[in-house]
């Protein structure tokens, strides 16, 4: 592509940042609207705008429609990714939901080794062009299995549409007995779109647990990025190989997702037997193993990418890398998300913009800090900054419940849980007294139909 519109590799990597770019903000506004129409249309108008936009760049001209269209498909494609969380919240009960989130990292971090190597050949042999043109065909072919097969998932949009046909079917126009209790306490869209802009912010801003973590997470995506950007300039300059080479370097991200599943399915199991006494932090204990190995990795990939070591040592590294990065991104956000409860959509929508935004930028900036700083001493950087921000999940699994406790959000959360818990006990209390004067008053019509 860039020898047939003559554009440097600074524009080249522009397309990556662009499309972080976009898939970091997209979600802030994705989320309340999904909330309100429902998970499938949204779903559904994500993939026809991705679809659309591939085809774009399948035929662009110049460098300029390249970079507008990968700005948009990162648009189109975070909102499958921003609200994949959303679903299996709807599906999947907390004690459950570690492995689908799991299994839903893996997918998409196995795929991309996958595909970076596929479309390495595909370019050598085909040319660039047809790299878009297979997404449109397989995209293409998916919209049909979303139109037919993937129902809503969204209780309150099934509830809302449930109690819509009931009153249609008994001609009833104001509600009456059935109206939910969404529909009676409906918020305006333009408000839920507001508080879905600030409200992440403010988690970004004032909760330490979001900020510590956005930080951490961010810098993973980072090392993701400058793998994903930085691999052809790293395997060409240091080892001499060729487009085919590099994309068979990419496996290294396939290898690495089935290393980090097996240890989410070790965490899940040590959730299920520790939770009961370490609640939510019984989610770290991966992350605290993956922080330590995210730096191991980024400094034997460094301290390896020099002429004179064999590649497979910097593929090694690369492999710890992403199988860290994986346990971090998977595990990181289930935690936050039960941390923060109802508000766990603002405080992953903080985090995913934070992540997307910074990696874009250092993705943007990968080969401009190669040639200053050389390969080995920016990626040893990068391992020096994850020896101290793997510090995170240990003071989090320390002092994370002192720090809820003086959290505004979370303080909040925790009086509704007992306002719950409260309502909950009044209305069993309730129920036993209607059994217990019902008993009562079948007892005594019994004795009164007893001849004397």
């Amino acid at each position: 592509m860039c020898d047939e519109f003559g554009c440097n590799s600074l524009e080249a990597e522009a397309g990556v940042a662009l499309y972080a770019w976009a898939a970091g903000l997209m979600p802030l506004c994705i989320a309340p609207i999904s909330e309100e129409l429902g998970r499938r249309p949204v779903y559904l108008f994500g993939l026809a705008l991705f679809w659309v936009f591939h085809l774009v760049n399948a035929v662009a001209q110049n460098t300029a429609t390249v970079l507008v269209s990968r700005f948009v498909t990162g648009m189109a494609g975070s909102i499958g990714s921003g609200i994949a969380a959303g679903s299996l919240s709807d599906i999947y009960t907390p004690a459950h939901r570690g492995f689908p989130m799991l299994l839903s990292g893996f997918c998409v971090y196995f795929s991309t080794g996958l595909g970076g190597t596929a479309f390495a050949y595909v370019t050598t042999h085909l040319g660039w062009r047809w790299v878009w043109w297979i997404h449109v065909i397989y995209i293409g072919a998916t919209v049909p299995m979303f139109i037919f097969m993937m129902p809503e998932t969204r209780s309150v949009v099934i509830l809302r549409r449930w109690a819509a046909k009931l009153r249609k079917q008994r001609g009833l126009e104001d509600g009456g007995r059935y109206l939910t209790h969404a529909e009676m306490e409906k918020v305006k869209l333009i408000t839920a779109l507001r508080t879905s802009l600030v409200r992440p912010l403010v988690f970004l801003t004032t909760e330490p647990l979001c900020v510590f973590f956005a930080l951490w997470v961010g810098l993973a995506w980072s090392v993701m990025y400058v793998q994903l950007a930085g691999l052809p300039y790293m395997m060409r300059n240091i080892y001499g190989f060729d487009t085919e080479g590099v994309g068979l370097m990419y496996l290294t991200t396939s290898v690495g997702a089935l290393f980090g599943i097996m240890g989410g399915l070790i965490q899940d199991r040590l959730y299920r037997r520790m939770a009961p006494t370490k609640g939510v932090e019984a989610r770290l204990y991966a992350p605290m193993f993956g922080g330590v190995l995210f730096a191991i990795g980024c400094f034997i990939t460094g301290f390896t990418a020099i002429p004179g070591v064999p590649w497979i040592a910097s593929a090694i590294g690369q492999v710890v890398m992403i199988a860290a990065i994986m346990t971090i991104y998977v595990t990181a956000f289930t935690y936050i998300s039960e941390c923060y409860g109802i508000y766990a959509s603002s405080a992953i929508a903080g985090q995913s913009c934070s992540r997307n935004l910074v990696g874009g930028c250092i993705g943007f900036a990968t080969t401009s800090m190669f040639e200053g700083m050389t390969v080995r001493w920016a990626i040893v950087m990068m391992g020096g900054i994850a020896s101290v921000l793997a510090l995170v999940p240990f003071g989090a699994y320390i002092y994370g419940p002192k720090i809820r406790a003086r959290s505004k959000y979370s303080r909040l959360l925790m009086h509704q849980e007992r306002e719950a818990m409260d309502e909950e006990r009044v209305q069993r209390q309730v129920r036993g007294m209607d059994t217990a004067g019902m008993e009562d008053y079948e007892g005594d019509a019994n004795e009164k139909d007893i001849p004397c």
